[in-house]
């Protein structure tokens, strides 16, 4: 799927468009819409830079077994 936006709206926040895919996909996460993974993939981030941004906003303290389930797919362990 591909979502278009408007120019003048990516414009008007001041955000490069991949900031802007940042902050949508910790938004989602934060909203428990996406787990951390499906998160990190909306962006051009690795795990681990993505986890610092989540923890530079306070969130993705947790670790569910959820989040491991879904690690250990992408990694193939499972």
């Amino acid at each position: 799927m591909i979502l278009e936006l408007d120019d003048q709206i990516i414009q008007t926040t001041g955000l490069t468009s991949e900031q802007l895919r940042l902050e949508l996909a910790v938004q989602l996460y934060a909203n428990g819409k996406l787990t951390k993974a499906q998160a990190r993939r909306l962006t051009d981030l690795d795990r681990i830079a993505f986890s610092d941004e989540l923890a530079k906003r306070g969130l993705g303290q947790e670790y569910t077994l959820e989040m491991l389930e879904e690690d250990a797919k992408m990694l193939g362990l499972t």
